[in-house]
């Protein structure tokens, strides 16, 4: 896999990045670390496991800044708070610096994650890959239907009633939750998440929900990200009709 190939343009991530803060609600909480620092971290991290993989030993902050088009000086100022990490004149050691990145970001244990709604958005994002390869883990689906909440998906993955939501949260020691139902049932549905214990939630419904201080929230909007590509689309039609103009 190429070190050039990362999830899409890094200055396209440093705008998408602003427009996610302003729009999803995400709380960095006690903390005292911006979302969108945590949102860099996530970035960097995704990069040191490519340079990992290709067998690179050390990586610069200029080449890190580079990369997603922000400064040196602001990667060793996300950096910075989490420990010495980087060597002067040297860099960053790839290696320590990524299982530093997964130390910070809570990454070196397993997170269990209920999801709510068996429709087909649920069912998708529990067949994700990052659930198989990564720190999350499925250990519940819950519907309000009964007949979705009979089924299962390989041998530990079961749907369950809405119902049994306190049951087997507490059962399962389940801290996360995904909200993907329609909108009209989102409050409904992060209300008991909350009163179950659940203390983080994503938030894939598009509906605006509230929580308690202390609970974590984070809401997904696809339509953020469609009108941040529809807005350089729109940007570049303009500059070539700009240009066809200035060639008349």
């Amino acid at each position: 896999m190429s070190s050039r190939v990362l999830d899409g343009s890094a200055r396209a991530n440093r705008r998408i990045a602003a427009r996610v803060k302003a729009a999803s609600g995400a709380r960095s909480g006690r903390s005292g670390v911006s979302s969108l620092t945590v949102f860099r971290l996530s970035l960097y991290l995704r990069y040191l496991t490519v340079l990992e993989s290709e067998g690179r030993k050390t990586v610069s902050s200029k080449e890190l800044a580079e990369k997603f088009s922000v400064s040196a000086a602001l990667v060793r100022k996300d950096l910075g708070p989490f420990g010495p990490f980087g060597t002067r004149g040297v860099g960053y050691e790839v290696k320590s610096l990524r299982r530093g990145l997964l130390s910070v970001l809570g990454l070196t244990r397993k997170w269990r994650v209920a999801i709510v709604g068996a429709g087909r958005l649920g069912i998708a994002l529990s067949k994700h890959k990052g659930f198989s390869r990564g720190a999350f883990e499925v250990a519940a689906i819950f519907d309000k239907s009964p007949e979705r909440a009979t089924k299962r998906f390989g041998p530990e993955l079961q749907v369950f009633h809405i119902d049994r939501l306190n049951e087997v949260i507490s059962q399962r020691k389940i801290e996360l939750g995904v909200i993907a139902v329609p909108g009209p049932s989102a409050q409904q549905v992060a209300d008991e998440l909350v009163s179950a214990g659940i203390k983080a939630i994503l938030n894939f419904a598009p509906a605006h929900i509230t929580v308690p201080n202390g609970v974590f929230l984070h809401n997904v909007d696809f339509t953020i990200f469609l009108e941040t590509l529809a807005y350089y689309l729109n940007s570049a039609a303009r500059l070539d009709a700009g240009g066809l103009q200035g060639e008349e």
